[in-house]
């Protein structure tokens, strides 16, 4: 049981701190553009996540 345990937050611990998708994203357009492109596309993913969020909340079930 406890083996169990330590494994689970060994693992999500690790897919805590291992950035995601979109800050692959925002870092390719940093790199490839400029900062303007980059903020952009920061703001186009977080938009994003949180109209999911509010869609999840509060749209139809």
């Amino acid at each position: 049981m406890l083996h169990a345990v330590l494994s689970f937050a060994a693992v999500a611990g690790l897919l805590t701190i291992v950035p995601g998708l979109d800050t692959a994203l925002v870092l390719r357009a940093a790199i490839g553009s400029n900062r303007r492109h980059a903020f952009a596309t920061a703001l186009g993913t977080g938009g994003g996540t949180l109209a999911s969020i509010f869609r999840r909340a509060f749209g139809p079930a």
